[in-house]
């Protein structure tokens, strides 16, 4: 079980509070987040069947871009306040956003020692011109979803085209190589009943291209309806109680708004508004700090946590 976590506070003795740390192993919130994901375009033009794109109840625009004034005080803040990840992306495929490599040559100009940057993307849109903008711009980690190596069955699972995705991964790793880059490309792929068998001959396709895979666990998106996560997951999911995403890392979307998850495509809560309010102040707020409590108490009724279920096997 992962390491919980306990709300520093005045009013606990600070012996209390030693105790939870060293004897309980408990981890203090942290007072600000480790990683933050920043929604810099909406909309997304797949349509995997495991993903709720295209598929709420409630209308996203597509293409809305942030602000450009409002992303770089957001990232000021980051900076200042230590986040590790930036990851310029949320609930969308970041590079409908043409203004990216700009965007993240930003962080990479003002970032500090051990902060990062890394998106994922579906890689259709990873043309020659998109891929060096990434790399000149200082891009850390770049993961693409690819859902194997079958067409057939990519087009089953994403509704994009296979040799699109195949060849604009190729590219993007021959630039990589020529031009000396240190971003790290990595193919990304959800552990599905469809690709499940097919596994070493999808790795040794990668491994041929020179490229490292990460195989990710199936989530079923806060229980949306719509979507085919339970029925496609390799394995069958289960109650999934110790999350640390809401102690570590934040979510916002284009306009500034904070969601509680990256599985909150509802937009069941909002923890606050970048546009009217600073991170420091958001994260330490009382929405926040009720919802964590919350959480450590178990008491999950009316949140999206509460019906969270997740592939519990692992593989590398």
């Amino acid at each position: 079980m992962p390491r919980q976590y306990f709300i520093p506070s005045n009013n606990v003795n600070p012996l209390k509070q030693l105790k939870m740390m060293v004897i309980d192993k408990k981890r203090r919130v942290p007072r600000a987040p480790k990683a933050i994901q920043i929604q810099t375009i909406s909309g997304c033009n797949g349509n995997c069947v495991f993903c709720p794109n295209k598929k709420t109840k409630i209308s996203i625009p597509y293409k809305e871009q942030m602000e450009e004034s409002l992303f770089y005080s957001i990232i000021d803040q980051c900076i200042d306040l230590g986040v590790r990840r930036i990851s310029p992306y949320l609930m969308n495929e970041p590079l409908l956003d043409s203004r990216l490599p700009k965007l993240i040559k930003y962080i990479t100009k003002h970032k500090k020692h051990r902060q990062y940057t890394k998106i994922n993307s579906n890689g259709s849109l990873l043309n020659e011109k998109m891929a060096k903008g990434l790399l000149d711009s200082g891009l850390d980690k770049l993961h693409v979803s690819v859902q194997g190596i079958n067409p057939e069955i990519y087009f089953d699972l994403m509704k994009l085209d296979f040799e699109t995705a195949i060849k604009n991964v190729e590219r993007a790793v021959s630039l990589k190589k020529s031009g000396h880059y240190s971003t790290e490309i990595r193919v990304v792929m959800l552990d599905t009943s469809e690709i499940h068998p097919y596994l070493d001959e999808i790795r040794a396709f990668w491994e041929k291209r020179g490229v490292k895979i990460n195989l990710n666990q199936m989530e079923n998106r806060g229980t949306h309806d719509k979507i085919k996560t339970s029925k496609i997951s390799a394995n069958k999911l289960s109650l999934f109680r110790w999350c640390d995403r809401l102690f570590r890392q934040a979510y916002v979307l284009y306009d500034g708004r904070m969601v509680q998850c990256c599985a909150d495509w509802e937009q069941t809560k909002i923890l606050g508004d970048l546009s009217l309010s600073s991170l420091y102040d958001i994260w330490n707020g009382s929405d926040y700090l009720q919802y964590r409590q919350k959480f450590i108490d178990g008491d999950l009724k009316g949140s999206i946590c509460n019906s969270c279920m997740k592939d519990p096997k692992k593989i590398s």
